[in-house]
């Protein structure tokens, strides 16, 4: 594997994330709920029986990747208690960043990297859907998502405890039984986006019992008022599934500092589960860094942080250490965000270097980097601010930089490593 986008002045800055400190944090982690619900799944839930869904929506265009992602937000806010939004898919559609061709072709790593950077989600109305926004005011800002796997258990945990997952699957109207509203795929190849909003353990189809209950974005007269189920036995069904599990309210002082745009496609790696990366910032204001983010491209990821202040590119020594944010196992791929114990004080021009370990058992490439992918993305590559070493713990002074003055064409690729911070004086 290896990856995807960036600015022409080296970092990009947008109003984001507020200290948790300060700020409830919504949400939650998989793997914690998955700890604490133990006790046997009901042969039927539904989502529609809650007041944890939003309104079925008709979506743009070749827009089902992006209707489903802000109905899956949208029932996550519901569930939280965060409140009841009518999110802008057009706007994610039309500014997501990506190749123009991938307007009707979206994915939820694009999803994720539009929350990510601080694009949205907008809330929806007849500016958001039609202007994109530079520094956009938000009903919340998501700083973490979690793409789930092929595992019924995990799913059904999910929609119970946080809502609507998003999930893609192949949709044919040739396959579709009008009178059961029962899909019944029969390729292997995707072309559709639909959120599981509850499955139905009993309900008999032709391959056997057992469905998906799915709510589609094609408006309420398709299926069953905007909902069709699909059989536990569909081939592409919970092949790739996302959720937004973590956000925060929107605040106008608060930055993110970061090179890749566009986040995550693929990895990096030298052939060993262990990689380190290093990212140079300049903090453009007087502020406090409060936490860092990092996109997570393998199962069961481990992530060490260390924060410096000086970095000597010919000797790699890395000193004036900061802090410390202590492994972190990252049970899934996606995106997650680390909170700093005590926040880091800086002064605008300050230089801070971010230094993560990533560790992916089983894998050769644990590094998620972006790079030029045709037809996909066209980043803008980074100079002198991103390098990469495989174990410094051997070899401390091999560092390499990455990016568009990289030695060798492999290394041609941006770093996804981000810094949260809090403005606290004067700045651009």
């Amino acid at each position: 594997m290896k990856n995807l986008f960036l600015p022409f002045f080296l970092f990009f800055v947008f109003p984001l994330f507020a200290q948790q400190n300060d700020r409830v944090s919504y949400g939650g982690e998989i793997n914690d709920i998955l700890l604490q619900n133990k006790d046997e799944l009901p042969l039927v839930f539904d989502l529609r029986k809650t007041s944890r869904l939003s309104p079925v929506k008709t979506q743009p265009d070749g827009g089902c990747w992006a209707s489903a992602t802000m109905s899956s937000v949208e029932s996550l806010f519901k569930t939280f208690d965060y409140g009841d939004f009518k999110l802008s898919d057009i706007n994610l559609k039309l500014f997501n960043g990506f190749d123009s061709a991938r307007s009707t072709n979206g994915n939820h790593f694009m999803a994720t990297a539009y929350f990510t950077r601080g694009a949205g989600p907008l809330l929806s109305s007849p500016q958001t859907d039609s202007v994109f926004a530079l520094a956009p005011e938000t009903a919340a800002y998501i700083t973490d998502a979690r793409f789930l796997p092929d595992d019924s258990e995990i799913i059904k945990n999910v929609i119970i405890n946080f809502g609507a997952v998003y999930s893609m699957i192949y949709f044919n109207k040739n396959n579709f039984d009008t009178l059961s509203c029962i899909l019944y795929s029969q390729k292997h190849k995707i072309n559709h986006v639909v959120d599981l909003v509850g499955w139905n353990d009993t309900m008999q189809t032709k391959n056997g019992s057992g469905v998906w209950i799915s709510q589609n974005s094609l408006g309420n007269k398709f299926g069953d008022s905007g909902f069709f189920y699909i059989p536990y036995t569909d081939y592409n069904v919970l092949k790739f599934n996302a959720i937004w599990n973590k956000w925060i309210p929107y605040d106008s002082n608060a930055r993110i500092y970061y090179y890749d745009t566009l986040g995550t496609y693929f990895s990096y790696g030298y052939n060993d589960s262990l990689i380190y990366g290093l990212v140079k910032y300049i903090a453009l204001s007087d502020c406090e860094i409060t936490k860092i983010g990092t996109s997570v491209n393998c199962n069961n990821t481990k992530i060490y942080t260390e924060i410096y202040g000086k970095f000597n590119r010919h000797t790699g020594a890395l000193t004036d250490k900061k802090a410390v944010i202590g492994e972190r196992i990252c049970n899934y791929p996606g995106y997650y965000t680390f909170d700093l114990e005590n926040p880091i004080e800086l002064k605008k021009g300050e230089e801070f270097y971010i230094l993560m370990r990533y560790i992916s058992p089983g894998e050769s490439m644990p590094m998620p980097v972006e790079e030029v992918v045709k037809g996909y993305s066209n980043p803008v590559l980074t100079s002198g601010k991103c390098f990469i070493n495989h174990d410094i713990e051997k070899w401390p002074d091999a560092w390499f930089e990455t990016g568009k003055d990289a030695e060798y064409d492999f290394l041609k690729f941006n770093l996804c490593i981000k810094a949260y911070c809090i403005d606290t004086g004067g700045g651009d």
